[in-house]
């Protein structure tokens, strides 16, 4: 399964997280080749300072995680900060709240003005979905958002819910986002062969909190 290895980011986002458990999972993103580390804002300046200026695999922040509903203003300045920490990436969550209240237009406003951040510092940006709670015209509508408002990568879900995986779904998110975004599957539960599928249908990122399966 080594050719996975280049297309996973291990996420660090369990709020009971502990510093021999990043400390792991750093020497598997290293040790393996994977494709990134996503931390919380508050440890990016200490695994910037751990894998140094030159690691080849992305360190990830992510931006008003878990849901997304902090005002523009914060989620701007956590980003900033997350960047002059040292992330490398950053992934912001969609304000799914204002999506379904009459707010909902200000929702590309803001990726705009987040987008134009990221971008100032040559850093991709990801917005965060949870496809699981939206409809397919509401998931459309918002894939859309994303790709008008210059997004660099959509993911479909944040990994706090509890949900099964579902590579039918999976597949079809990726079959519905635009050709000019990047996609990223939180695909925990997700066998070695549903991985390679996803794989095979151009998802450019699987995030695992725990790779023993593989």
């Amino acid at each position: 399964m080594n050719h996975l290895f280049p297309y996973i980011e291990r996420t660090l986002l369990r709020p009971d997280i502990r510093i021999n458990e990043q400390y792991e999972a750093l020497d598997e993103v290293t040790q393996l080749g994977l494709a990134g580390l996503t931390v919380a804002p508050f440890w990016v300046k200490k695994w910037r300072r751990e894998m140094g200026d030159y690691h080849p695999a992305s360190l990830s922040a992510v931006i008003g995680y878990p849901y997304g509903y902090a005002r523009t203003e914060a989620k701007q300045l956590e980003l900033e900060l997350a960047l002059r920490d040292g992330a490398s990436e950053v992934e912001v969550v969609l304000n799914t709240s204002a999506l379904f209240s009459p707010t909902s237009v200000w929702l590309k406003i803001e990726l705009v003005k987040l987008v134009a951040v990221a971008h100032a510092a040559e850093k991709p940006l990801t917005v965060i979905l949870e496809s699981g709670l939206l409809t397919d015209e509401e998931l459309g509508r918002m894939l859309k958002t994303a790709a008008d408002a210059g997004a660099d990568f959509v993911k479909n879900a944040t990994g706090i819910l509890p949900t099964s995986f579902s590579v039918e779904q999976a597949l079809a998110f990726r079959q519905q986002a635009s050709s000019t975004l990047g996609v990223k599957i939180v695909a925990d539960g997700a066998s070695p062969d549903e991985l390679e599928r996803l794989i095979d249908a151009r998802v450019d990122r699987i995030t695992l909190h725990n790779t023993t399966p593989l």
